[in-house]
């Protein structure tokens, strides 16, 4: 989805006067970001911005950005004071060029990384008909040691976009093509295995530069993206463990889920232990997957399918076979399991057979050997 575009309360006013007193047609382009989450509350990181000594910007937060601003070409110097400090926390001499696009980020915390201004040129090319131009950019300075601030930018199902690996704390990617659709993308740890930043699926259309900017801390601001000229991205919670372990049936009868996550690729899978339907009490060897794959089915038709909180997985049922393995089970694919996880102790499973039988389950947490980071949506 997409979100409205963010600007600063201030309009810039005095900039837009003092650079037309001194040249009547500009020839270069700025957007400035702050990107800099230095204090644990928004107003705590709020600056004023001077250009050669004149106050253009004034109580500009984290996570704002301006629209792009005609300037003359020229040197600037630039100075960026905290609200209510009249020493500037960073200054920087910059020049624009004629005719040239950029996009100046203010980064840093000031304890993990140094504060500074981060200028980068706009230098994308018209995409193809039917594609957009993207550019990934980390200022999340989440760490000291650059190497531990490495990241890497993956689909849902964990696949590597544009072959963003290692990607450290103040890189960007540069400007590349990819075609207009619906993105499920995250921001993950190098091998993929933990997810950092997990956005919501989002459209991206077609003719548009997008910048993606990695934002926060994680410790006085959380990580977020912010899109240029889009806004902030919706977030979920990143998939990880906290789901992982024994569900069992609220309600009695000895049933329940031994669910497992898998992070990496935003998917869920395990085992019920349950009963026939024929009220014989012979146990039932059931198994669900989110990928809802066909028996036999190695590819993963729905990719991404758990979002932390929630998934549909296709359920399993086998008959036959031997220990181990001689005579393989017979398996078939019997109907859905939607699973609703409402906080670490508490969850719902909805099994939905193809003969039309449904089954509701309340579970509660029998055993849990991971930490859980659930929010409880009940409060």
């Amino acid at each position: 989805m997409r979100t409205p575009l963010r600007t600063p309360g201030q309009i810039l006013t005095g900039l837009a006067m003092m650079l037309l007193s001194t040249m009547a047609l500009a020839d270069a382009e700025v957007t400035i970001v702050h990107a800099a989450p230095f204090a644990p509350s928004l107003e705590g990181t709020a600056v004023t911005v001077t250009a050669n000594g004149n106050e253009v910007l004034s109580d500009f937060r984290f996570g704002e950005f301006t629209e792009p601003l005609a300037l003359p070409a020229g040197d600037y110097d630039l100075d960026v004071f905290p609200a209510g400090s009249d020493e500037a926390a960073i200054s920087a001499s910059v020049t624009l060029e004629d005719g040239v696009s950029y996009t100046v980020l203010a980064v840093g915390n000031g304890a993990e990384q140094e504060l500074a201004l981060w200028p980068l040129v706009n230098d994308a090319e018209a995409p193809a008909e039917g594609n957009l131009n993207l550019r990934v950019v980390h200022a999340a300075p989440f760490a000291a040691a650059l190497d531990e601030t490495e990241v890497s930018i993956r689909t849902a199902d964990g696949g590597v976009v544009n072959d963003l690996v290692g990607v450290p704390y103040q890189a960007e990617s540069g400007f590349f093509q990819v075609p207009a659709a619906n993105y499920d993308i995250k921001v993950a740890s190098n091998d993929g295995q933990t997810n950092l930043i997990d956005p919501l699926p989002v459209d991206l259309p077609a003719g548009v530069d997008l910048t993606v900017i990695a934002i926060g801390d994680g410790n006085n601001q959380p990580l977020g993206l912010l899109a240029i000229p889009v806004g902030a991205l919706e977030l979920r919670e990143p998939v990880d463990n906290s789901a992982n372990g024994w569900w069992a049936s609220a309600t009695g009868g000895n049933e329940g889920f031994i669910v497992q996550p898998i992070p990496a690729e935003n998917r869920l899978v395990g085992t019920a232990y349950t009963y026939t339907l024929d009220g014989a009490g012979n146990p039932l060897w059931v198994t669900f997957d989110s990928c809802q794959s066909e028996i036999g089915e190695a590819e993963c038709p729905n990719p991404g399918g758990f979002d932390g909180r929630s998934a549909e997985a296709a359920v399993y049922a086998y008959s036959g076979g031997t220990v181990g393995g001689a005579e393989p089970a017979d398996g078939e694919r019997v109907g859905t399991v939607q699973f609703d996880f409402v906080s670490c102790s508490t969850a719902f499973a909805e099994l939905e057979l193809d003969d039309g039988t449904v089954v509701i389950w309340e579970l509660y947490r029998l055993v849990q050997n991971v930490p859980c980071t659930l929010t409880d949506l009940d409060e």
